[in-house]
């Protein structure tokens, strides 16, 4: 039960890091973007495999796409017919952008245009119920601190979300891979169960924050080293 403790407690991390790069308005919106028409290699539900085209595959793909953005997640999904992967990319400015990569060929089917933290505050009214959750939850979080605290919290969450996206691909890729594989254990467990794990996962993200930016990368990657044993 610890390891699985464990485990989950990184998967909830996991989600926290993808707050902390910026990327909550990309994930609210992940399938509300109108994408065109496009033309993959592989139509649902043909046998053909298409593993040989990896998550890292896809990411690099993206990467390449959009040479001044990271990937900081990514699934398989069907879009017009075809199976392709979903890359959520992140610049330095926060401004993030979508990427079609082809699950047969690698091939990079679609590019977004990239949307700034202004243009999605323009667009707030469509995804109001959202945006309200999200600015409740980092209310509650930031309740009963001073200035000083939050500017503080603000900066540990900052070098969590770099550490994160300073990651190799491949490690990257292993982490979005376990964090689904992780959440369908959690989507199994009680409520009892997931408040249990909530609490382990508030501890330990506790117990990150405070420590200096190349700390925080090495767990991340002594982490990863640990998915392969």
């Amino acid at each position: 039960m610890k390891y699985i403790a464990s485990k989950l407690a990184v998967l909830m991390l996991i989600g926290v890091l993808v707050t902390s790069v910026g990327a909550t308005p990309a994930l609210a919106d992940w399938d509300k973007t109108n994408y065109p028409a496009i033309q993959g290699s592989i139509p649902v539900g043909e046998s053909s495999s298409f593993t040989q085209i990896s998550l890292v595959d896809a990411m690099t793909a993206a990467e390449d796409a959009v040479p001044d953005s990271k990937a900081i997640y990514g699934k398989l999904s069907e879009i017009n017919g075809f199976v392709v992967y979903k890359i959520v990319m992140m610049n330095d400015d926060k401004s993030y952008s979508k990427v079609l990569v082809d699950a047969g060929t690698g091939d990079d089917l679609y590019v977004s245009d990239p949307i700034t933290k202004h243009s999605y505050k323009n667009k707030r009214g469509q995804f109001n119920n959202q945006d309200k959750k999200h600015d409740k939850r980092m209310n509650d979080y930031f309740k009963g601190m001073t200035p000083e605290q939050i500017a503080e919290k603000k900066k540990q969450f900052k070098e969590m979300g770099d550490a994160w996206k300073s990651l190799s691909i491949q490690d990257r890729a292993a982490m979005i891979i376990h964090f689904m594989q992780m959440k369908m254990q959690w989507d199994s467990m009680s409520e009892e169960e997931k408040d249990e794990k909530k609490a382990d996962m508030k501890k330990q993200w506790q117990e990150y924050l405070p420590l200096s930016p190349d700390q925080k990368k090495q767990k991340l990657e002594n982490y990863v080293k640990s998915l392969k044993n």
